[in-house]
C-alpha cells in the first residue's frame, strides 16, 4: 500500500502525528511502516510552517531508509532558485 502525502509546508509536528495515525513507527530521524507501506511525498514540504528543517530531516531519512519517495514541489524549486 502507498500513502500519498502533500503540502506539509514545514509543519513537522503535524507530519509526525499524521505518520503515527497511519501506523508508521519512528526509527532514527525517520519513520517506517511495519507492514511495508511506503509514503510518497508530493512536494511543498517547506515554506509556511515553523520547522522546515525538521520536515526535511524526517522526509530525507525516510527516503534514505527506503520507506518513502519525494517529489519536488514548487516551494522547493523556488527555494533552490532563490
Amino acid at each position: 500500500m502507498i500513502d500519498f502525502l502533500g503540502d506539509i509546508h514545514g509543519h513537522s509536528g503535524k507530519l509526525t502525528q499524521l505518520l503515527g495515525s497511519l501506523g508508521y513507527k519512528k526509527s532514527g530521524q525517520g519513520y517506517f511502516h511495519p507492514d511495508g507501506r511506503r509514503a510518497i511525498f508530493l512536494g511543498d514540504l517547506i515554506d509556511g510552517g515553523e520547522d522546515d528543517r525538521g520536515v526535511l530531516q524526517i522526509v530525507r531519512s525516510m527516503v534514505e531508509m527506503g520507506s518513502a519517495r519525494a517529489i519536488l514541489g514548487n516551494h522547493e524549486a523556488n527555494a533552490i532558485g532563490y
